[in-house]
């Protein structure tokens, strides 16, 4: 008998044996979540994101919902049938004052070029893209942006929202900033992006995680878990929360821990932008000599 292809053999049947159980275990009914009904549900056109709320999140009414804030989870499409999440930090109304306000803040984690300082180059249709992936030029970083980034940068509405948690501005303000110190270690750390691994899914958990927020479960990261009706987010079981993270220690040692409202809102606008993610980039190594 080959040794070595009997154990290939055996190790692949592992492989997939994991990989269909993980998955047949999954594939559930959709979880069951509230329909969230803002002030867009008379709007029933498919440009309008389906919103949920978890369900043991109560509904506010309509005297609370002027000012109340939430955090929630966003997808947005990014081919192949996968998705990117965010986390959101905004006033429960949908009101357009709130974009005008500058009240919409978001987490993102975001594939960057180490080597050209910028954005990685993700089309699937230019080669580029894959030549620049493979050669291990694109790193992960983080961001917060005070902004409907989805909209304003990815010119396109998110595919579903999933409300998380309910609070006063003041709170979720505080979570935001809370997030934001988790935003800059993994910006700082420049691990190399991976698209099924480390990537912006597994940003948007471990902030969620790292904020003590509980699972939207409307998104799930193995393909064949899709057939329950949820959103496929690869990357998202992979977690980046760093060694020794105690949130409640941070937010007592913190600054903002006893800010005013509008203290929070401009402390929160200026950590936001990327700016201040490319800032971390870490030096390049000397270029080497040729050999002679």
């Amino acid at each position: 008998m080959n040794i070595k292809r009997f154990f290939k053999k055996l190790g692949a049947t592992f492989a997939l044996a994991v990989g269909v159980y993980k998955g047949a275990d999954a594939c559930a009914p959709a979880p069951a979540l509230t329909p969230v009904f803002n002030d867009n549900a008379v709007l029933t056109d498919s440009a309008i994101p389906n919103q949920y709320r978890l369900n043991q999140l109560q509904e506010p009414t309509a005297e609370e919902a002027k000012t109340l804030w939430r955090v929630r989870v966003g997808a947005w499409e990014i081919g192949a049938g996968g998705h990117h999440t965010f986390l959101e930090f905004s006033p429960y109304s949908d009101d357009p004052a709130r974009v005008k306000n500058r009240d919409i803040y978001q987490i993102h984690g975001i594939a960057c070029d180490e080597v050209r300082r910028t954005w990685a180059e993700m089309n699937p249709a230019k080669k580029v893209s894959y030549d620049q992936y493979l050669h291990g030029d694109y790193v992960l970083k983080a961001m917060g942006v005070n902004q409907d980034h989805e909209r304003k940068f990815f010119a396109d509405p998110a595919t579903a929202y999933v409300d998380i948690y309910y609070g006063t501005k003041e709170e979720v303000l505080k979570m935001y900033l809370d997030g934001m110190n988790m935003v800059d270690k993994i910006s700082r750390d420049n691990k190399p992006y991976l698209l099924f691994d480390h990537n912006s899914n597994s940003t948007e958990r471990s902030v969620r995680e790292g904020l003590g927020l509980p699972d939207a479960e409307l998104f799930v990261p193995y393909l064949p878990m899709k057939l329950g009706g949820r959103i496929w987010a690869p990357g998202l079981e992979k977690s980046l929360i760093p060694a020794g993270w105690d949130r409640a220690d941070i937010r007592e040692k913190s600054d903002y821990n006893n800010f005013s409202v509008s203290q929070l809102e401009q402390r929160a606008r200026d950590l936001s932008g990327e700016d201040k993610m490319f800032a971390t980039f870490r030096p390049l190594p000397p270029p080497q000599s040729p050999k002679p």
